[in-house]
């Protein structure tokens, strides 16, 4: 392991130098000791599978430094093959869509490598260059909705179609989008960490009912998120405005309180928060779960 620590350190100082083509070989000779079977670095096969994802990380922002972009996605999304986790690989993809123009498709991949690491200094100037050619707030980020990222060559593009009709008031058509997203990714449903990323979906179905009034399937869209994900802060806000909609006050602001109590930043939560306490004579903060 130490004779591989210095040649990732060799390789890093080339990349900084912007020899690329040196840091590649030796990015390769890296990757191909790490699966070599005669040489025991005793790793399991989930840490040898990081270790490779982060070659192959290191590999795709070489490959984005030559100017070879096609070579960089492929680099990136095996890394999301071998890590699904990987941030950085969400941002390394975030960045060869915005180098394609792709807008759409690097919001969503920049907001998920954000999602896997809210400290991700290059996911952060990613989003918040793309938010700028949207012409949006420059930390906005689609709903609050933590993104899923799937082998599927098309489901980036499915999600960000979705995004761009919602933001179109074309809810029927991103409600299908959403629905083409959903049966990709819900075949591989193996963990906690994917039903938290199916229960965004559902929310993102929600808030598409709620914009068409058709507030059965929004409640059932709602109640699907919170049983995939109970820390969902979207799904808790959305049954508040059912409910407050509903003119069932004293429940949506139990439920706008409990989005708040996940995530207190939850604009839409702390918005209804205030107009159900406007409605029930109470402070708009007021929030009793607080007190």
């Amino acid at each position: 392991m130490p004779t591989l620590n210095k040649l990732v350190d060799k390789a890093y100082q080339l990349f900084l130098d912007k020899e690329y083509d040196p840091a590649l070989e030796i990015l390769e000779q890296v990757n191909n000791d790490i699966t070599n079977p005669q040489i025991d670095l005793q790793l399991t096969k989930e840490q040898e599978n990081e270790l490779v994802a982060s070659v192959e990380n290191f590999r795709g922002f070489n490959l984005l430094g030559k100017g070879d972009i096609e070579k960089a996605k492929i680099a990136f999304e095996k890394s999301l093959e071998l890590n699904p986790h990987s941030s950085q690989a969400c941002a390394g993809l975030g960045e060869v869509f915005y180098l394609c123009n792709m807008d759409y498709e690097a919001k969503v991949v920049f907001e998920w490598a954000l999602d896997n690491n809210p400290l991700n200094q290059l996911a952060k100037a990613g989003l918040a260059k793309i938010n700028k050619n949207l012409q949006l707030p420059e930390n906005h980020n689609t709903l609050n909705i933590n993104t899923i990222v799937k082998k599927k060559k098309n489901f980036y593009s499915l999600l960000a179609e979705a995004y761009q009709l919602f933001s179109e008031d074309e809810y029927h058509e991103a409600l299908s989008k959403l629905d083409d997203a959903d049966a990709l990714f819900s075949k591989s449903l193996i963990s906690k960490d994917s039903a938290a990323k199916i229960a965004s979906l559902e929310n993102f179905k929600g808030f598409n009912y709620l914009a068409l009034k058709d507030y059965e399937n929004a409640k059932l869209s709602f109640e699907n998120a919170l049983n995939l994900n109970p820390n969902s802060s979207q799904a808790c806000a959305g049954l508040g405005e059912i409910l407050f909609l509903d003119e069932k006050d004293d429940q949506a602001k139990t439920m706008f309180e409990w989005g708040l109590k996940h995530n207190p930043a939850n604009q839409f939560a702390l918005s209804g928060l205030k107009k159900v306490n406007r409605n029930l004579e109470s402070e708009n903060v007021h929030a009793s779960f607080m007190n």
